[in-house]
């Protein structure tokens, strides 16, 4: 796939070429592809460094949390969601691993999908997944996804998997009636984990916002029991959560002393159009 056409310069917006296993552009500036074919387009002194995102071993503990499958109907309803739509390039805003972006691209062969996130290690994970399954519609970059390397209006979807909501650079790259599909955490999603955690569990509260440039079509849930097992898959679960952050020592060993976690997963999927 010919992925170069869609990317801007991060440094002087100027139009890329490949050469060789790089990306230059019109004044000279370079990019390297990595050998496993994901390419770092952060600008110098955003962050360019191993220290950007998520860390190897958060990366490691979401990739191998997805392999218990508890999260496939979230894979299954973000693909079946992104079939609705025009789909010839979709961009996936803090692409993580690429967990959900795979899955797309294994769904829509004869689409080009780019990942954007910026983790270094995330997108280097994504992208040997790929190579491993031989899918050649699918990049990853490293870069911010509220200065994403894009020429503007070049996208027909963005979808945002738990990730911040950079709307206006959404609305810069998104084509007039392109959409955005905002994935957020339902009110009941992972009560479960919660009540091993804390003695008081509260529901999140759920938000759907209005974006300027935007209108919101709808919100559609999904709602599901699902049962864990092995306490480093729960753990790795707890991991990928905000909890992870904000949550003692003391209550994080909690985690230590089961083996398997019946939860809730609630996700809400709030789809918008450009204007």
């Amino acid at each position: 796939m010919n992925f170069e056409s869609y990317f801007k310069c991060p440094i002087c917006k100027g139009d890329f070429s490949r050469a060789g296993n790089s990306l230059k552009c019109e004044k000279g500036h370079s990019f390297d592809i990595a050998s496993s074919g994901y390419i770092n387009l952060l600008k110098p002194g955003k962050m360019n460094n191993a220290k950007a995102g998520d860390s190897k071993e958060m990366i490691r503990a979401r990739s191998n949390f997805f392999l218990s499958n508890a999260y496939l109907p979230i894979r299954k309803k973000i693909c079946e969601i992104v079939g609705r739509f025009k789909n010839n390039l979709i961009i996936d805003a803090g692409c993580g691993e690429g967990y959900y972006t795979q899955g797309i691209a294994e769904c829509y062969p004869s689409s080009n999908v780019i990942g954007f996130d910026m983790s270094k290690f995330g997108c280097e994970h994504g992208a040997k997944s790929a190579r491993r399954v031989a899918k050649d519609n699918i990049l990853y970059s490293v870069s911010s996804i509220f200065e994403m390397p894009l020429s503007s209006s070049c996208a027909d979807i963005v979808i945002n998997m738990f990730a911040p909501v950079a709307s206006e650079e959404f609305l810069r790259v998104l084509k007039t009636q392109g959409h955005v599909i905002v994935v957020s955490s339902g009110a009941k999603h992972l009560n479960g984990l919660k009540s091993v955690l804390y003695d008081d569990v509260y529901d999140n509260e759920e938000k759907f916002p209005n974006y300027d440039g935007f209108e919101l079509l709808c919100i559609e849930n999904l709602k599901y029991d699902t049962i864990i097992c092995g306490s480093d898959t729960i753990y790795n679960l707890f991991t990928m959560t905000p909890y992870y952050h904000r949550t003692s020592t003391q209550d994080k060993e909690k985690l230590q002393n089961i083996s398997s976690l019946e939860t809730t997963v609630e996700v809400n999927f709030a789809i918008y159009r450009k204007l």
